[in-house]
């Protein structure tokens, strides 16, 4: 097998390491509550609710950007009760 044998990437196959390191570091600033990653086939970030949601809670949100996906998170988090959760208080 040559060196690097299948490690090449189709024709129209997207590579965002920026996008990437943008999931992660929102990942990195939720602090363990969410898994966060970019779809590179989507073309969407997306994350996933790791907290015990109520029964029919949303747990998984997607977004084209940052900022919407920050804003779909915090309207999970307020109707799942995630901070009741995390800090006892608040939520439902």
């Amino acid at each position: 097998m040559r060196k690097g044998a299948g490690t090449q990437r189709a024709e129209g196959e997207h590579h965002d390491p920026d996008r990437r390191d943008v999931a992660a570091h929102i990942q990195w600033q939720k602090q363990g509550a969410w898994i966060v990653l970019w779809g590179s086939y989507t073309r969407r970030y997306w994350a996933f609710a790791c907290w015990p949601l109520p029964e029919g809670g949303e747990a998984a949100v997607s977004a084209a950007d940052p900022a919407e996906l920050y804003a779909e998170m915090r309207r999970v988090e307020r109707a799942g009760g995630f901070l009741k959760w995390r800090y006892g208080r608040g939520g439902s």
